[in-house]
């Protein structure tokens, strides 16, 4: 084996010039090594952190993109929500709607940074267009409806204070003797004159005597509801008025068949009686 050759300790350098004398001088030849390995090894260190910072800048904008894109399938998501909560049909899923790192049925495909943030920004416009263009009108015109069916709606008590029930919904004796009856509401005690309020919007079809119910008032509601207010001392409302819930319609009393003071109350929907009390429980009247 050849035997590596020896590093000289230092340098002699000759430098002729012509018609002169020649000069000589010698260097150490560590101080040359080390400055070229200084030349050299700085570069390359320099490159190598350049690199590494690049890669970590690449790696994080990688993880942003895919997190973007994570985001987007949540907003589709609950765009789609919103769209079966306004009423429209299904979406059928968007051609730009890529799937990353996953395979349907041979290899996966995985998308680089660029393509990825292309997929998002295509995405984007759609489900924002989505949003203006179709489900917020739907979703306004669905919310309105519901406002109108809740304000339709019966909730609460149609007198305020504590009023206890002396008659529930259902078969009953008869109040004046006799075979048991069907009873199609409700009866409240309470004062005499204390005020008696609507339970929900709508409009006065009846505001009159009878001598069953006495004073009483019917108001027809939206969405197939009734109330019946009866046995009233006195009237506050008159026919063909629009009513709003909490309205003060008029006061309780004993008027037509009725054994003492206390309001009759009823509720039809579809023009079939239904017990109060489900109404009652756990709303307050309120205008």
């Amino acid at each position: 084996m050849r035997s590596l050759l020896p590093v000289p300790k230092r340098f002699r350098i000759l430098i002729t010039l012509t018609g002169q004398r020649s000069i000589k001088f010698s260097i150490s030849s560590l101080p040359v090594l080390l400055s070229l390995a200084v030349m050299t090894v700085v570069p390359l260190a320099w490159a190598g952190s350049t690199l590494s910072a690049l890669r970590q800048s690449h790696n994080q904008l990688s993880e942003s993109a895919t997190e973007v894109l994570e985001e987007l399938d949540v907003l589709d998501e609950e765009i789609e929500q919103l769209r079966q909560r306004a009423g429209l049909p299904k979406q059928q899923d968007s051609q730009a709607k890529l799937e990353i790192n996953q395979g349907k049925g041979g290899i996966a495909i995985i998308l680089d940074t660029q393509q990825q943030l292309q997929v998002a920004k295509a995405r984007l416009p759609a489900l924002t267009s989505q949003l203006k263009q179709q489900v917020k009108p739907a979703l306004e015109k669905t919310l309105q409806a519901e406002a109108v069916r809740n304000a339709a709606r019966p909730q609460g008590k149609p007198t305020k204070g504590k009023n206890p029930i002396s008659s529930d919904f259902g078969l009953r004796p008869g109040p004046f003797g006799g075979q048991a009856e069907l009873h199609d509401g409700i009866d409240l005690l309470g004062d005499y004159g204390a005020p008696i309020y609507a339970t929900a919007n709508g409009k006065v079809q009846r505001a009159e005597y009878t001598g069953g119910y006495g004073y009483h008032v019917l108001i027809q509601h939206g969405d197939g509801y009734q109330t019946l207010y009866a046995h009233l001392s006195k009237l506050a409302i008159t026919p063909n008025v629009k009513v709003k819930r909490g309205q003060l319609i008029g006061y309780m009393g004993s008027t037509g068949r009725s054994t003492g003071t206390h309001l009759h109350y009823s509720i039809y929907r579809h023009e079939r009686a239904i017990d109060p009390k489900l109404y009652m429980i756990s709303q307050k009247l309120q205008p």
